[in-house]
């Protein structure tokens, strides 16, 4: 074989290699830390976050969170638990991030909802605690499984007004949303530190972590999401959804995020077309902003809920 060749094909072997070990590292299912065991996670990130864990933990537990099982558009059992609030103004639908859960990014904020009198109800997104699935698809599949809720929630609850947040990819999944035709009871869109696409996040991540540009590792592991998990790295961006919102929305990011870029959220604001709040939190990393300014981050919620759902009445 002439060496020329050689080369060129031990760079492609190189590319697909990395394309593939980035989309297994990225996308496939991993053992899930126990939430709930401190040893377990007191040498992890979310360490720190074990007494919010448990506050939001021993709230499911109070309330009698109910079960809720649904099936996904692609067969998929998924969990949400629910609580219900008395004589409820509405409800909100909480997204949780990138291997992540319920407990960590809103365990905390659980009794803060309910006090304002919403329903609460927290899915585990797929692959992720008691829902099924494999892969991890950045909020393009999770779009749906969203949608989904919503309409499980207008058909078992009823369709009082609604709301919709999420933290980091969370956020994404619900920011995908934003120009899709929802049902009329959903009012608002509460998205923190939300990346713009899976493309973007995980050339982010590569060229912060290997020190190296994604291209064209982005394009094999674009590839084998493809042909492994059925989604698309480039199939949704909340710039281009943000174009075409139909949806008011508060967009929230700390300004010292580590791994979301805050300029992610800047360019998704600078896209909205519709009404819109952006609250960038100064010196806060990623998904902490509702600790690091508790109360102004409970005014601007609780204003923008309490002023859609005057408009709804």
């Amino acid at each position: 074989m002439p060496l020329v060749l050689f080369v060129l094909l031990a760079i492609v072997i190189l590319i697909l290699f990395s394309g593939f070990m980035t989309f297994y590292i990225a996308c496939v299912r991993r053992k899930e830390l126990n939430w709930l065991v401190e040893d377990e996670i007191k040498n992890t990130p979310y360490g720190k976050h074990f007494q919010n864990i448990q506050i939001g933990y021993n709230f499911l537990q109070e309330h009698n969170a109910q079960d809720l099982w649904m099936d996904s558009f692609d067969g998929k059992k998924l969990y949400a638990a629910f609580v219900a609030a008395e004589n409820p103004r509405g409800t909100i639908i909480l997204a949780h991030g990138y291997r992540s859960s319920k407990l960590v990014d809103f365990g905390i904020a659980f009794q803060f909802y309910h006090d304002m009198g919403l329903n609460v109800l927290v899915p585990d997104q797929r692959a992720h605690g008691m829902s099924e699935g494999h892969f991890i698809t950045f909020g393009v599949k999770e779009s749906k499984d969203m949608l989904s809720w919503i309409n499980y929630h207008n058909r078992q609850f009823g369709a009082q007004p609604l709301f919709l947040s999420g933290l980091s990819m969370g956020a994404s999944t619900m920011l995908y949303l934003a120009d899709k035709d929802l049902p009329k009871n959903v009012r608002g869109i509460i998205a923190d530190c939300g990346f713009t696409s899976p493309r973007d996040i995980i050339a982010s991540v590569y060229k912060r972590v290997i020190h190296l540009p994604a291209i064209p590792s982005i394009w094999a592991t674009d590839l084998f999401a493809r042909i492994i998990a059925g989604f698309s790295l480039f199939q949704e961006d909340s710039r281009k959804s943000l174009k075409n919102s139909k949806i008011p929305i508060i967009m929230v990011h700390g300004t010292e995020d580590g791994f979301v870029p805050c300029d992610m959220t800047r360019e998704g604001y600078a896209a909205c077309v519709g009404e819109k709040q952006l609250f960038l939190v100064e010196g806060a990393d990623h998904g902490v902003s509702f600790l690091v300014q508790p109360e102004r981050y409970r005014q601007l919620v609780t204003d923008f809920i309490n002023s859609k759902l005057e408009d709804s009445i």
